[in-house]
């Protein structure tokens, strides 16, 4: 699919279900392995790794979020395709879930010295947690400022 000038498609892919193909998206914002890209349309191409954290894009001056983990990310000047390990829709993120996800692993991470805890395991779990909690709270607040503009 060819975009208009000024618009990208944004595609993220599980290795189980497609989660998000969209057209006319004017940014996003991606985790890489060692921080935060962003992407504008006519991006120069480029491939990477995907880190852990929030995907958030925009369209129709409306953003979405995405929790994703892991993965590689393909970006030409019209698409931005995502394939990733784990990917979640900020809109269906149970907050009270990834609260105990979170605390499991901290509390993990403090017992490391007395038990046989797999460190990098726990930390991964932790960064998901911490993920998943940062795409809700923005979902929750882009719904604050729709209601608000209303």
């Amino acid at each position: 699919m060819v975009e208009t000038k000024g618009n990208m498609r944004v595609v993220i892919l599980t290795p189980y279900k497609r989660l998000l193909d969209l057209s006319g998206v004017t940014e996003l914002y991606l985790p890489i392995e060692n921080g935060i890209i962003g992407v504008l349309p006519g991006h120069a191409p480029m491939v990477s790794a995907v880190g852990t954290g929030v995907v958030v894009y925009t369209q129709n001056n409306v953003s979405g979020f995405f929790k994703v983990a892991g993965g590689v990310a393909e970006i030409t000047g019209a698409s931005v395709t995502l394939l990733v390990d784990v990917g979640e829709d900020a809109s269906q993120i149970d907050v009270e879930r990834a609260k105990s996800s979170l605390e499991r692993a901290e509390n993990r991470l403090i017992a490391k010295a007395s038990e046989h805890i797999d460190i990098k395991r726990a930390e991964a779990s932790k960064l998901r947690a911490i993920a998943r909690l940062e795409a809700a709270e923005l979902h929750m607040g882009k719904n604050s400022q729709d209601k608000k503009s209303l």
